[in-house]
């Protein structure tokens, strides 16, 4: 959402999966969520269905949750935190096991490199052998004439290795295109074009791993540091929930209540008092989440987590979802798997509020994601152990996109046990 930048390769485990502080375009962000209608008339009468033009805005399906309107917003870290990491070299490198060599001229002509540019990657002088690791450096000429098709046979291949930091956790570009992805970033156009130029396919979603490359057009220091931050952009969802007087407002609150009446005294009069109010037609569905959710939803951890020596990940964050102060021995990730094993029973879809979804692997059934089902397959979720990804809300195909890419994962669903909820 994964990124010595702690080592440069911890910073880029955490680029998957992005970070926060300040949403790139406070215009833009008013400018998506004006696409909603003028506020009701002052009859209060009941107001048409409305009709978004906007792209960026939605409605969820129907259902109990009630009537959910989601804006896609941008977050890119705080300069404030980006400043804090040292760039990365300019010079791509590639790393390879050191027997691993035979196999390359193979991989090379599985990817279409031309006979030159493999001869130029396997010349013995450029090469350089260092404990166990073969370490190849593609001319950039080279790399801005790769097809998209070549880079994900051999990116896929480099995502294998840790030293291959940017490679293991590319910039992923979820459900939209670069010029899209980037158009209220403070990028050059030139830089959003380089930027689709060398792109590739990881799954469903677009991918960039030459940051080094693109460091290589940067105009001075200052402008390489704000290329940098815009490798952080994430995507997340602004939910808000419409109310009027044609809303069902025991099922609406008793769905986010999950119907045993958990902070019912609490949201039940802020939704009636929406209703009541002239001019006032929708709530963020924050409100209706539980406090510590409200505290963290997009922020980006404090350094000061950094305390027990180590930093929230996504288990943290879904195991915590309904406790008003964090029980941090759910760091520990065998003590994480007691809790779930305690007080969580399996379930299948149709999943409800509260419900945490685990992403195990097929083969050995470990869980290498989590995040929390809210409503009509939005997810709260943190993608990544590190200071740069933000607790957003998603799609949970996005966070599928994400997680899943390879084909060997699958969903499992997990509910509070009934007495535990008592």
């Amino acid at each position: 959402m994964h990124r010595s930048f702690l080592a440069v390769s911890a910073f880029w485990l955490f680029f998957v999966h992005f970070a926060f502080a300040q949403i790139s375009s406070l215009e833009d962000l008013q400018e998506l969520l004006t696409a909603q209608n003028s506020a009701a008339a002052a009859t209060a009468t009941v107001s048409a269905p409305r009709t978004l033009n906007n792209p960026n805005v939605f409605y969820a399906n129907p259902g109990p949750w009630g009537k959910l309107r989601c804006a896609y917003i941008y977050l890119e870290a705080p300069k404030s935190l980006v400043d804090n990491f040292p760039l990365p070299n300019s010079k791509p490198r590639w790393a390879f096991p050191e027997g691993f060599s035979s196999e390359l001229p193979a991989l090379f002509q599985r990817a279409g490199l031309s006979n030159a540019m493999i001869a130029g990657l396997l010349d013995p002088k450029t090469v350089v052998l260092a404990d166990g690791m073969m370490y190849l450096f593609p001319r950039i000429a080279d790399l801005e004439s790769m097809s998209s098709e070549s880079r994900t046979v051999i990116y896929t291949e480099l995502s294998k290795l840790p030293e291959n930091e940017f490679h293991m956790d590319p910039v992923l570009i979820i459900g939209q295109s670069v010029q899209e992805w980037y158009r209220t970033s403070k990028l050059r156009p030139e830089l959003v074009s380089k930027i689709e130029q060398l792109t590739y396919k990881r799954g469903e979603t677009l991918a960039f791993s030459d940051i080094p490359l693109l460091l290589n057009y940067a105009q001075g220091d200052s402008e390489a540091r704000a290329m940098f931050k815009a490798m952080t952009r994430t995507r997340g969802l602004m939910v808000k929930i419409e109310v009027d007087r044609s809303t069902n407002v025991d099922e609406l609150v008793n769905y986010w209540t999950l119907g045993i009446g958990i902070r019912r005294k609490d949201v039940e009069p802020l939704v009636q008092s929406i209703i009541d109010t002239d001019g006032i037609e929708a709530l963020p569905l924050s409100h209706m989440l539980p406090a510590l959710v409200r505290k963290l939803l997009y922020t980006y951890p404090s350094l000061d987590m950094a305390k027990h020596g180590i930093m929230p990940d996504c288990h943290w964050s879904s195991l915590n979802f309904f406790n008003y102060d964090p029980h941090e021995y759910l760091l520990d990730s065998r003590l994480a798997t007691s809790a779930v094993l305690e007080k969580f029973e399996p379930v299948e879809p149709p999943y409800k509020y509260g419900d945490i979804l685990f992403f195990l692997s097929r083969d050995t059934g470990d869980a290498f994601h989590s995040c929390v089902y809210l409503a009509d397959d939005l997810v709260y979720t943190k993608n990544g152990r590190n200071l740069l990804s933000p607790w957003l809300i998603m799609k949970r195909q996005d966070v599928e996109k994400v997680y899943l890419y390879r084909g060997d994962g699958r969903v499992q669903g997990f509910r509070l046990k009934k007495e535990v909820l008592k």
